[in-house]
């Protein structure tokens, strides 16, 4: 299935019971990486998040999918934290100026592979 219309799919799922819920959508780009090796170089990464501004319930849309996320809106960013069939979390926090960073905490067979991604996300509806 299309992800867009993946997305418009659980958009109008979650607004069943509400008439005038909106979204909000988060588009990040994210220009550098480093790997837990110290490896940190230029990078050519997408997420999107989209959060429901009444039922507050959040998805991500990578380059495995939708996944359902956890949405922490703070003072000054918010938070999404993706927890993994593995047990590990990825999370991404993104400031009000829009800059980003994504945090990759993922068990490949016994082992840990961690990495960070630095960027910058755009906001609309």
């Amino acid at each position: 299935m299309n992800q867009s219309l993946a997305v418009l799919a659980l958009l109008m799922t979650m607004q069943a019971d509400t008439a005038a819920a909106g979204s909000i959508r988060f588009q990040c780009l994210y220009h550098f990486a480093c790997s837990k090796f110290g490896d940190c170089g230029s990078a050519d990464f997408t997420l999107e998040f989209v959060i429901d501004s009444t039922t507050k319930r959040a998805v991500l849309i990578g380059n495995n999918g939708l996944a359902t996320v956890q949405a922490y809106e703070g003072a000054n960013s918010v938070t999404f934290l993706e927890a993994l069939a593995s047990g590990a979390v990825q999370t991404t926090t993104i400031a009000d100026d829009g800059s980003s960073v994504h945090s990759r905490h993922t068990i490949i067979g016994e082992n840990i592979s961690n990495s960070q991604f630095i960027g910058t996300c755009t906001v609309g509806q």
